[in-house]
């Protein structure tokens, strides 16, 4: 288990306690520090003294690319899987990816699963939808990202380092964000995907109001599109334009939870294609309504470190992606 964190006192220690809370028990937490400034270091260090199983590694502010590298370096294990600092796993996470990653078979090189977004108190905003996609699916996996974030994936090591790890190259060109969906993308580009369907992560939603975090996102994009481009020369062009207008159409979710409505619908109307908007439609119009009437507010349960969540409280999807995208 890696995890990279830069300045992350705030949320750091419930992080590295649901990665040692996980029921799979032969497991080894490397943090790295990426150059903290306030008191991560501090509090690492009163955490390792407690348990074993936590290795520190401190290095100077090199971006958390390089950092999850380090990790994956310094890694024992033949199974690598990334934890963001601000983030969590339920305790069965490690355990069931592991299942399904043996019963997947060799030829399987990533194992995700389903997630939840929390507000920094771990209040459950809203879950993913039900992607249920296994197998060889580099090209689907291009044009909407059904494996999530970068605390999702369980890989197996020799995929991931078959693949060259994660990309430093985006953040040295002043474009970081996609740097974990563009490592599931090159490992699904040799080897196949599996997913436990289940609610195993939570994702802490921090949706910035400035623009410019999106604008960076955008060109993070692109550059990780144009690298596939070269990669695989075979693909069709369409590909890539269903690819950039999911991507806007993130986006335009991001601005949107954000508030900042004028700039949701410029993205989104980078997203819109013929008969889309159609389906969104319905899901965006209940959306709305709930926004305005004050309806869309948290339903109030928390995720907590070292705590199985109970599905009957995980809220319905905001938006059924899985039923709603297009091929």
């Amino acid at each position: 288990m890696i995890i990279p964190v830069y300045n992350g006192e705030t949320s750091i220690s419930q992080a590295v306690d649901s990665a040692l809370a996980q029921t799979w028990e032969k497991i080894e937490v490397i943090v790295v520090d990426d150059g903290s400034t306030d008191r991560t270091w501090t509090i690492l260090e009163a955490r390792a003294a407690t348990d074993p199983r936590l290795r520190l590694i401190h290095q100077n502010n090199l971006g958390v690319a390089r950092a999850r590298n380090r990790g994956i370096t310094a890694a024992r294990g033949a199974f690598i899987a990334p934890l963001d600092a601000d983030d969590l796993w339920e305790p069965r996470k490690i355990d069931l990816q592991m299942h399904r990653l043996f019963e997947a078979g060799e030829q399987t090189g990533l194992v995700y699963c389903w997630w939840v977004w929390i507000d920094d108190e771990g209040v459950i905003l809203d879950r993913s939808p039900r992607w249920n996609i296994e197998g060889s699916f580099f090209e689907l996996l291009l044009k909407v990202n059904f494996t999530g974030n970068a605390s999702v994936p369980l890989f197996r090591r020799s995929c991931l380092e078959a693949a060259g790890a994660y990309d430093v190259t985006l953040e040295d060109r002043g474009s970081r964000g996609c740097d974990d969906w563009n490592l599931a993308l090159r490992v699904a580009d040799r080897y196949h995907l599996a997913v436990v369907p289940e609610v195993l992560v939570g994702y802490r939603r921090r949706d910035r109001s400035m623009s410019s975090s999106r604008e960076t996102m955008w060109r993070s994009y692109q550059l990780v599109a144009g690298d596939l481009r070269k990669l695989r020369p075979d693909l069709d062009s369409s590909v890539f334009r269903k690819s950039s207008s999911q991507f806007a159409l993130y986006l335009a979710g991001t601005a949107f939870r954000a508030g900042a409505f004028m700039e949701a619908i410029r993205w989104g109307s980078r997203a819109l294609r013929p008969s889309f908007p159609w389906r969104l439609l319905p899901y965006l119009t209940r959306l709305i309504l709930k926004q305005a009437v004050g309806l869309g507010k948290p339903r109030g349960y928390v995720m907590r470190p070292g705590e199985n969540l109970d599905r009957g409280k995980i809220p319905e999807p905001l938006m059924p992606y899985d039923r709603i995208y297009p091929d």
